[in-house]
C-alpha cells in the first residue's frame, strides 16, 4: 500500500494511435499503470506486469500538459489496483480538459470512476485462461458511453462470447460490444467478420489497429 497517494507505479507514458475501442484512430496519450491481478495466457504486456517507476501524478502532468493531444487512455497493468491515486490523476486529467477512457480487466468494480471517463471492460474468455475472473457487479455500472471487449482466439472464444451476452441479458443498445481477433494465435481477422455476421448480432467488429500498422509509440516516460 501507498503511503503518499499522490504517486502511482507507472510503467510506461507514451503517445500513440488509439486502435482499440470506439476511440480507435485517434492519436492519444497512453499512461500504462504496472502491476496487474491476473495472469492471462494471451497477455502482450507482460513487461507491465513488474513494478514498474514511482512517479508522482505531477511528474505524469508535467509530460502531458505540454501536448495537444486530446485523448487519454490509462491502461496497464490493472489500473484499478491503484484506486485512490488512479481517482486523483482522473481528476486533474479532467481539469486540464483531456477525454479520458480507462482499460480494465473487469476484475475490479468500477462504481468509482466517474462518469466522464469512458470505461472498457474485458471480459476474459477462455484462451486467456482467466475466463472466471469478471466482476459480473460491473454490468450495472456501464453507461452508454462504456464499452465491453471480447479478444477471440477460437471458435470456442466466440461461442464462450455469445453465451456470456446471452446470460446476462446485455443490451446492445446500451453498451457497446467489442470482438478483436487476437492474431497472436492466428485467428484471422476474415474468420471472426464471417462469425460475426452469422451470429446477426449488433457486435463490432473490432481489429487492433495499432498492431496492423506497427505504429511505433512516441514514449515521454519509459
Amino acid at each position: 500500500m501507498l503511503k503518499d497517494m499522490n504517486k502511482l507505479w507507472i510503467s510506461e507514458v507514451f503517445c500513440s494511435i488509439q486502435g482499440e475501442s470506439s476511440y480507435t484512430g485517434y492519436a492519444t496519450i497512453f499512461i500504462r499503470l504496472s502491476e496487474c491481478n491476473l495472469r492471462c495466457s494471451i497477455c502482450d504486456t507482460k513487461y507491465a506486469l513488474k513494478k514498474g517507476r514511482l512517479l508522482s501524478i505531477d511528474q505524469i502532468m508535467v509530460k502531458i500538459k505540454p501536448l495537444k493531444i486530446s485523448h487519454v487512455c490509462i491502461t496497464g497493468g490493472e489500473p484499478l489496483l491503484q484506486k485512490i491515486s488512479l481517482d486523483k490523476l482522473i481528476k486533474e486529467l479532467h481539469k486540464n480538459k483531456r477525454k479520458i477512457s480507462i482499460e480494465t480487466n473487469g476484475s475490479i468494480l468500477v462504481d468509482k470512476i466517474p462518469s466522464y471517463v469512458k470505461k472498457v471492460l474485458d471480459v476474459k474468455t477462455p484462451s486467456t485462461k482467466e475466463n472466471d475472473s469478471f466482476n459480473i457487479n460491473n454490468l450495472k455500472h456501464l453507461t452508454k458511453n462504456d464499452e465491453l471487449k471480447f479478444v477471440i482466439s477460437d471458435k470456442k472464444d466466440f461461442d464462450f462470447s455469445l453465451k456470456f451476452i446471452n446470460k446476462n441479458k446485455i443490451s446492445l443498445s446500451k453498451i457497446k460490444l467489442l470482438f478483436s481477433p487476437n492474431m497472436i494465435t492466428k485467428v484471422l481477422p476474415l474468420e471472426l467478420s464471417k462469425w460475426i455476421i452469422i451470429s446477426g448480432m449488433d457486435i463490432i467488429f473490432q481489429p487492433q489497429i495499432h498492431k496492423l500498422i506497427k505504429e511505433k509509440p512516441i514514449y515521454l516516460i519509459k
